[in-house]
Parts: C-alpha cells; structure tokens; sequence
C-alpha cells in the first residue's frame, strides 16, 4: 500500500468510527466535525465555515473562495449513516482497514464521498490552488430519513444570492457490472431521479374474536389486494429519455447483438419495453414505476380480529408518469376489495439534466480522462438523493461518486459489512482534484 493510500485508508476510517447515525445522537455529529477538523486543518483555517440550520442542524457547509463567483460548484455528501444491524465481519463502526479494504457503515454511503471531496479541497489548498470559480462543499445531517439539512444548505445558498452552475452528489459511481454482459467497469452519472410516493391501504371491519372468524376480514382484503397487483401490470413499462440515455451510454461496452440492440435502442424501444422488465427487477425498475409492500400493521393480539388493518407500499415513479393519475388507479383497485387509500408522502420525478450540455460532458469527460479503463454513462437514479434539493436552484445537477464498487460491495448498502477499497479512495480524490482544477 502507497504512503497516500494509508493516509486516505486511516483519513476514512476515523470517520467511519464516529457513529453519526441518522436521528440518534447529535453529539456524534459534534464529534464527527472534530474529527474533520483534526482530518483537513487547511480546508477549516481557510475556508468560510458555515452552519446553515443555526443551533437546530449539524448540516454543515464551507465556501473556498475562488477568483470568481459567477459560476459557483457545489460538491454535496451526506455525514449521517443507516443504523448497523446484523452480523458484521468486523465491528460495524471500528473502521477496520483489511483485505484492502475500509470495514464499516458509512464506508461506502456516503462518508466516501465526504472524505474525497474535503480531502481534495485540503490538498489543493496546500498545494497553493486557487480555483476559478467559488466552491462550496455541502455536507447535510439527515439525507437518510429525507430530513431538511439538504434544505437549510440550499436556503443559505439562495438567501445569500448564491446560484449554483453545477452540484455534485452521490447517486451512481464506478460499477463493474452496470449491466449484463458488460466487458469494462463504466462510471454511471445520475442525471436524473424517480419520483416517490408511500401509500397505506387500509382495511376496516367489526373486529370480533378469532375464534368464530367471518369472510373477507381485513387481512383477507388485503391479500386479495397484493396479490393482484403481484399479478398484474398496474403501472406499463415505457422508455424514457433518461432510460434511453443510460442504454446508449452502455453500448460501447457491450458486444454482439446486445451492443447493437442498445446503440439503436431508439429503433428497438418496442422489443426493449417488453422483454427486458421480465428478465430482471432492474430492467422493470429502469423502464417503468415500482411498487412493493413492505409494511403491516393490524389488532395487538393474536386472538383478534382487527376493527382496521393496513398495508403500507412504496411506490417509485417513472419520469413523466404523473403520480395523480397512478394513485387514482390504485384507489379504484383497492376499491374493489373495500380498501381504503391514503397517500403518506408524494413527490415527482426530478428535471432531468441535459447530456448535451458543456458541464455535463465536462464531467463525463474527466472521468474518463482520470479513468481510462472505464466506459461513462447516464445513469436514472432508481432512488433518492439530497441533490434533489439542490436540483431547484441549479440547471446540472450530477449524482456520481467516482469510486470503483463491485456488485457485493453495492450490496451491503444499508446492509451488513459495508466496505469501499483502499484503492477508491485514491481514484476518487485524484478525480475531485482534477476536476476542481479544470472547473471554470
């Protein structure tokens, strides 16, 4: 291991071992900002420090002045993790570095990218840079329960007449195996994001004791309700522009009739939205809305019949269907099995960036030129990110970590032993200090 590479392994693991779980403990978080200030001495002696929520958030910005302010970067990363359940390999929270690898929560979402981008910015700093455009790092406190440290980043940003040009954030990153068949790993930038939407479904009856059970009770109602939209197509796939991207993108790493089906996918767009949602959940996810159940509650005994049952399904829109219209349908299919629909929380689909754009292939750009070895592509975000928030006051807003991450590391997002390489970390910082370098 390089004397870098054990610098950024111990830089990253410091912040791994600081528990900053999502809405537990706001000490951690005050720990947590000792730490970066122990990390990137720089970064805190000569950049503006700003606390943009008060006393009320540990959401926590710099500004790195640069010669001009007429286009300012926003570079975002979220310091708050899941909580770590399940057998881990090592301690969820010991940061331990093995196997070339950093151990812990947080390792790969996102405290990655919170120590690349900061860690580029220090190193810069001592290197005398000075960027051309002011820069802003943007670290919020709660991106995981949707919380509002993204929102008081953006409100300061716009009380103080601050208009991003471009914002970064996590979303995609370097994938070995963006899609079947793949010959080379491709750096996906997520230029997009699906909408969102919780439904709850709620069954009603008499209640009663279990011991003389009538028809149709609300658990009954709702299995008849799931299992119908288990069977059939509620939301019919289609290609989106986004979609469209991402598979044009990903021709030039495959081979065979594949390459060509996704160079042209425009001309096999009908054979495309039929086959591909019936191999596999990512193609259905790729071309269409989602919705899974994944809650229930009913009666606190298990002699009772509930007077109310629920369920609870999560829905993840496809960009331009229009979430009105898809809660309707569901309403009118609950309908039939006397349900009940409320809908819990509803937002749209983002804009989506245009890949056309000089900062778009800026972007693309220098991800290929700091990673040769890899393909580049647009990539429709399946899930959520704080970029959103910042999204409404700029026109490019790019969600891509450059760290290489192989499907099992994908894996143990919000799962049991989460980890990133030692030698990501060096490719991340190298891009951000490119980047930032070439940024005008």
């Amino acid at each position: 291991m390089s004397d870098k590479a054990q610098i950024y392994a111990e830089g990253l693991a410091k912040l791994v071992r600081v528990p900053t779980v999502t809405g537990v403990d706001r000490k951690s978080f005050a720990a947590l900002r000792k730490v970066m200030a122990e990390e990137f001495p720089h970064v805190y002696s000569e950049c503006e420090i700003i606390m943009p929520g008060g006393e009320s958030s540990d959401a926590i910005m710099f500004k790195w002045k640069g010669r001009s302010s007429s286009r300012p970067l926003v570079l975002m990363a979220h310091q708050d993790v899941v909580p770590a359940e399940g057998e881990w390999k090592y301690p969820a929270f010991s940061g331990t570095i093995a196997d070339g690898k950093v151990w812990g929560r947080g390792s790969m979402d996102c405290k990655n990218t919170l120590y690349c981008t900061i860690r580029s910015v220090e190193e810069l700093i001592a290197e005398g840079f000075v960027p051309e455009q002011d820069i802003y790092l943007s670290y919020s406190d709660n991106e995981e329960t949707s919380g509002n440290g993204a929102r008081f980043c953006r409100d300061w940003l716009t009380a103080h007449g601050v208009k991003p040009a471009v914002a970064v954030d996590e979303g995609g990153a370097i994938v070995r195996e963006a899609f079947p068949g793949m010959t080379k790993p491709f750096a996906m930038i997520g230029i997009i994001e699906k909408g969102y939407c919780d439904v709850k479904f709620v069954a009603r009856s008499k209640g009663g004791h279990s011991s003389s059970p009538p028809k149709d009770t609300p658990f009954a109602r709702l299995a008849k309700l799931v299992n119908y939209c288990e069977k059939h197509t509620v939301f019919k796939p289609h290609m989106t522009p986004a979609a469209l991207a991402m598979l044009k993108g990903l021709s030039e790493g495959l081979t065979g009739v594949l390459a060509f089906v996704t160079k042209h996918a425009g001309l096999f767009t009908p054979v495309i939205v039929k086959v591909l949602p019936k191999l596999t959940p990512f193609g259905a996810a790729l071309l269409g809305t989602t919705m899974v159940f994944t809650m229930a509650q009913g009666s606190s005994a298990p002699n009772v019949i509930p007077q109310e049952a629920s369920m609870t399904a999560n829905l993840r829109f496809a960009p331009g269907e229009d979430s009105k219209l898809a809660i309707e349908k569901l309403r009118r299919i609950a309908e039939k099995f006397d349900i009940e629909t409320h809908v819990m929380e509803c937002r749209e689909a983002t804009p989506m960036v245009d890949v056309e754009s000089a900062d778009y292939k800026y972007f693309a750009d220098t991800m290929a030129k700091v990673f040769p070895d890899c393909g580049v592509a647009p990539y429709l975000i399946f899930g959520g990110t704080d970029c959103r928030t910042m999204q409404t006051i700029t026109p490019c807003a790019l969600r891509c970590t450059p760290c290489k991450l192989s499907p099992e590391q994908l894996a143990s997002m919000h799962a049991a032993d989460e980890n990133i390489d030692i030698s990501s970390l060096v490719g991340g910082v190298n891009f951000f200090k490119t980047y930032i370098k070439g940024y005008k």
